[in-house]
């Protein structure tokens, strides 16, 4: 009781210092404060948005929250000023700027004046798993989501997203329907980038790249151990893909950014860790398969017809121990194995299963409008606010 006495104190007074901060400074109205994934990256629909607002327009000032601003100088172009979250400098900044984009909730103590503008971009537009009020019974959620009171608008890219906007958020504001700004660069598809990030992760061009992205797993994340990989047998899905294809194949594997890492594959030479890299979109533009269990990142990857496979093999353990889902995925679109005798049979279909009539499913099940230049309507909208 008395830790909760003296958070609700805190918040209180950090909420005050906004205040008083907005009204001795003011409010610059060519500021547009980003954060991404909690301030963890430079990545998703913040960056997509962020950087096309300076290419519009260059006059704006684009300030980064990051929970390690000097990690990520080298990252972020000369023209971002990053900020260390959760500082008195963050405060200042989100106090006087006029916008606000971001992917997360926002914490219990902030403050938004009616003056300002935020807008939300979640990074699960077509995910899975239940998230915020709806992933507690009844939506007996212990804390508040404060995007229910403070967010004025929601960039959405499915009308599944809209449906999750106001179920998970309690949202009541308008949806911005311009697509998902991460997955500009999907329906772009364009070679030439293709080819730049294959190079930065130092693969050949030659290579095809199997992503292998799952979610992260509560007992991991909470302790902060590395997640092992389970079930999936890496060597006999390399195989069977160069078997079946005929072609020289590696895989990348994708920590989610909730978890602290993967282990179980170091001793393949065939497979290459890329938890590091800040951005997934770029991850799912160079690969020719992703193989998830519940990430969102299928919803998005379909977008570019390729094979979009799901290995669920503890899929009534997650059920249980983790979360629930908004949909029996059963009951979707989605192929499903749950051994590797079945991931193997589903690698198997792969030169006579026709993948993009199964895209374009998936993307029906969710209503998806992606549109290609969401990005671009994101920014105009701030621009001409």
């Amino acid at each position: 009781m008395f830790k909760k006495v003296i958070r609700k104190l805190l918040n209180v007074g950090i909420k005050w210092l906004q205040w008083l901060i907005q009204k001795v400074c003011g409010i610059d109205e060519k500021k547009v404060v980003f954060k991404s994934f909690g301030g963890k990256s430079y990545s998703d629909n913040p960056k997509a948005i962020s950087e096309k607002l300076f290419e519009l327009d260059s006059s704006y000032k684009i300030v980064w929250l990051f929970k390690k601003p000097e990690d990520k100088k080298s990252i972020v172009p000369e023209y971002v000023k990053c900020v260390k979250d959760n500082s008195i400098f963050s405060l200042y900044e989100l106090a006087t700027a006029k916008f606000w984009v971001d992917n997360f909730n926002k914490p219990l103590w902030t403050y938004k004046s009616n003056k300002q503008i935020y807008i939300q971009t979640y990074h699960g537009d077509r995910g899975f798993k239940k998230v915020l009020y709806d992933a507690w019974p009844n939506g007996q959620r212990p804390n508040p989501v404060v995007e229910e009171k403070i967010c004025d608008y929601a960039v959405t890219g499915s009308k599944y997203a809209e449906s999750t906007f106001r179920t998970a958020m309690h949202y009541n504001g308008q949806f911005i329907k311009s697509g998902s700004p991460r997955c500009d660069k999907l329906l772009l598809n364009d070679p030439i980038e293709i080819d730049s990030i294959k190079s930065r992760l130092n693969i050949s061009s030659e290579k095809h790249i199997l992503l292998y992205a799952p979610t992260f797993r509560k007992k991991t994340s909470v302790a902060k151990e590395l997640q092992v990989i389970q079930g999936i047998n890496i060597s006999s899905t390399l195989e069977k893909l160069n078997e079946i294809t005929g072609k020289e194949w590696v895989m990348l594997v994708r920590a989610h950014a909730a978890s602290c890492g993967l282990k179980g594959f170091q001793d393949n030479p065939s497979v290459y860790d890329v938890s590091y890299y800040e951005d997934m979109a770029d991850l799912l533009l160079i690969s020719d398969i992703l193989i998830t269990d519940y990430s969102s990142s299928a919803g998005d990857f379909v977008l570019l017809r390729r094979p979009c496979f799901l290995f669920q093999d503890d899929y009534e353990e997650y059920l249980k121990y983790d979360r629930s889902f908004y949909f029996k995925i059963e009951e979707s679109p989605y192929l499903v194995a749950k051994k590797q005798e079945e991931l193997n049979h589903l690698i198997e279909s792969i030169p006579y299963f026709d993948f993009n009539k199964n895209c374009e499913e998936v993307l029906d099940f969710y209503g998806a409008y992606e549109t290609g230049n969401a990005s671009e309507k994101v920014a105009k909208y701030i621009i001409q606010y």
